[in-house]
């Protein structure tokens, strides 16, 4: 139907329709009027073209950002079971725990404003309030971010003083710290007399000095003083004195 244009390919007629044939030296035609330098300009810029849509394509890897977290004493001890929360404005991004080292890490933060909230635990909280709970800062990709949380122990303590009915320190009884879930601690009184319970939990306490062969501390045999309430960052001072050591 259609004319055709014979040619001779490996000892054998090919027909090609003429209609495919013109529609072939139209689309070549350009390039084959152009000189040498156009075409090579040509083809460049078509190279040009194709990588840049590879490049669109196949874009380098994003890589996250992290942010490492400490919680520390003034002495420098770490402080465990922390809450902590990483946060970007209103939205939450990830919750963690401080290890027994007072440290804990997020990773895979994205770029922007970010920040960290701490919460208290029953017996540490902040240094300083209410400003101590929470640190803002920007990420950039792949930043290590390092934030530091300042906490202070909130326990208690009670400080003994056992003196003799001269006013002098008591030394060599032994002293016991209790609850009313039994004794938490027994001392030995030192030269000054004096003991210091620290860390204390806030509870209530008592404290009794026990008597011995050289002084018994007849009828009961100890001394005591009981109903020391201690509270958060509460320290309590408590003296006694003991009756004469008559054997």
């Amino acid at each position: 139907m259609f004319g055709t244009e014979n040619r001779q390919a490996q000892g054998r007629v090919l027909r090609y329709p003429s209609r495919v044939v013109s529609a072939y030296s139209l689309a070549l035609s350009p390039l084959i009027r152009m000189s040498s330098p156009r075409l090579c300009q040509a083809v460049t810029l078509v190279a040009l073209v194709v990588a840049t849509g590879c490049d669109a394509v196949f874009t380098p890897p994003f890589t996250y950002a992290a942010v490492e977290v400490t919680v520390t004493l003034p002495d420098g001890v770490g402080v465990p079971d922390v809450p902590l929360v990483l946060y970007s404005g209103t939205r939450h991004l990830a919750y963690a725990d401080t290890d027994s080292s007072g440290a804990a890490y997020f990773d895979f933060v994205a770029e922007g404003p970010t920040g960290v909230g701490a919460s208290s635990t029953l017996f540490f909280r902040a240094a300083e309030h209410p400003d101590g709970y929470y640190r803002t800062f920007s990420v950039s990709e792949g930043d290590l971010v390092q934030v530091a949380f300042d906490f202070e122990d909130a326990r208690g303590s009670i400080r003994l003083q056992v003196l003799d009915q001269m006013s002098q320190p008591v030394s060599g009884l032994d002293v016991e710290l209790y609850t009313s879930l039994g004794v938490q601690i027994r001392q030995t009184l030192p030269a000054s007399g004096s003991l210091l319970f620290s860390k204390l939990s806030p509870a209530d306490y008592g404290v009794r000095v026990l008597g011995s062969g050289t002084c018994p501390l007849l009828p009961a045999g100890f001394v005591y003083r009981d109903r020391l309430g201690v509270g958060v960052q509460q320290d309590l001072s408590v003296e006694i004195v003991l009756p004469p050591c008559a054997v």
